[in-house]
């Protein structure tokens, strides 16, 4: 948040790809996995670039100083062409055991099209992205491909559901993706663009800790009812900023960050009250909005009894909307109380009661919710649920 506070104060953009940025900026300490994959992010950022390391917690002038120092090594020209000359070394690519190299055939270059060998009716299926696999239509002749494209397993095929032969795909959503939780990996299997099944994964990392639980993980008689309510508006403004950037609705979703930082900022309720009531009222009335996500990732009374659901996801029921209105209701609520002096008296925090496993229970559900959704909704899907990936994290740690 200090670092999304800072990119507005400088009017910086967040942009939705590596190959658009300039800068990389990791807030944590990933864990192997996770690191894995800012790795790949890291190596996909056009030059000139930088990448910047927060530590959890990080000060804001920590961040500051972090971001002027990423503008100082963007002008380090001598920097920049150190860097390009040991990615030119590194090389574009590295084949696999077995890739063409120099057989037979002679070597491929990056791009080559297999076709133009000749009298091959079919090529190699991968099916783990090595390059190797069994072979089909070459007459006996040996013939190994490089990866698949993005390390992708070319398809299988299996019958759908209504009884046709179909492509199947295992494509992975995550764990690095813009409005995403971030160390979620979702491993869908796909026919045409309908997934027929997913795998949740979420990879280890060092975050900020369970920021949003702290007022109900605190003693209660240290908390008051208003810094609570504070804490549960902003989440839940955090979580719709995330929604309507996955929906596309990209100026909705900066009104809600900054609705959210104000929120923290302390700013009194009735100087806030209005203005989410106008947010609220447009994002509420967008038809466009309730067209493309009604319907999906419906939630009954009996998923929230097979998963032991608790929070916004339990008490507002059906699809995606209906979750949407329901975080909208209790920021609205929230508003009404973020100057209440009293002492906190629950544990029910932004996605239920803290002590339970709120968010692991969001992702026990999440594949039931994902089986037949189309691969479009799947995103949105997620967005609406925003399962806290460090209450995870942190429940695990303490269950061994």
């Amino acid at each position: 948040m200090i670092v999304q506070r800072e990119l507005r104060r400088r009017a910086w953009f967040q942009v939705d790809a590596p190959a658009a940025a300039d800068v990389l900026i990791v807030c944590g300490e990933p864990g192997v996995g996770l690191a894995e994959a800012v790795d790949a992010v890291w190596a996909e950022v056009p030059g000139p670039r930088a990448r910047v390391r927060l530590p959890p917690r990080a000060s804001e002038v920590a961040a500051v100083e972090a971001m002027d120092r990423a503008v100082a090594e963007l002008a380090d020209i001598a920097a920049q062409r150190e860097d390009a000359r040991s990615r030119i070394a590194a090389g574009p690519w590295e084949p696999s055991e077995g890739s063409h190299g120099d057989s037979e055939h002679g070597s491929h270059e990056l791009g080559h099209d297999d076709d133009e060998h000749g009298g091959h009716d079919s090529h190699t299926v991968a099916d783990d992205g090595s390059g190797e696999g069994d072979h089909g239509g070459h007459g006996g002749h040996e013939h190994h491909m490089m990866g698949a494209p993005g390390g992708l397993a070319m398809a299988e095929r299996a019958p759908d559901r209504d009884g046709l032969k179909l492509d199947v795909l295992h494509v992975p959503l995550g764990p690095v993706l813009p409005d995403w939780p971030a160390g979620l990996r979702l491993m869908l299997t796909l026919q045409g663009d309908v997934v027929q099944s997913a795998e949740v994964h979420v990879l280890d990392g060092a975050g900020g800790g369970r920021f949003w639980d702290e007022p109900w993980l605190a003693a209660p008689e240290r908390v008051t009812q208003g810094e609570a309510e504070r804490r549960r508006a902003a989440a839940h403004l955090d979580s719709v900023a995330r929604f309507l950037g996955v929906a596309g609705w990209r100026g909705q979703a900066e009104r809600a960050l900054w609705l959210r930082d104000a929120v923290l900022a302390g700013r009194p309720g009735n100087e806030l009250a209005p203005r989410f009531t106008r947010f609220a009222r447009r994002t509420g009335r967008s038809w466009s909005l309730r067209w493309m996500t009604r319907g999906i990732g419906v939630i009954d009374e009996d998923t929230v009894r097979r998963y032991g659901l608790t929070g916004p996801a339990a008490r507002h029921l059906g699809d995606v909307p209906a979750r949407l209105a329901g975080w909208l209701a209790e920021i609205g609520g929230a508003m009404t109380r973020l100057d209440d002096s009293s002492a906190l008296n629950d544990d029910e925090g932004p996605r239920g009661p803290v002590r339970a496993e709120s968010s692991s229970a969001l992702l026990a559900a999440l594949p039931s919710l994902l089986d037949g959704a189309e691969l479009a909704a799947a995103r949105l899907i997620v967005a609406s649920l925003d399962p806290d990936l460090d209450q995870v994290m942190a429940v695990n740690a303490a269950n061994g």
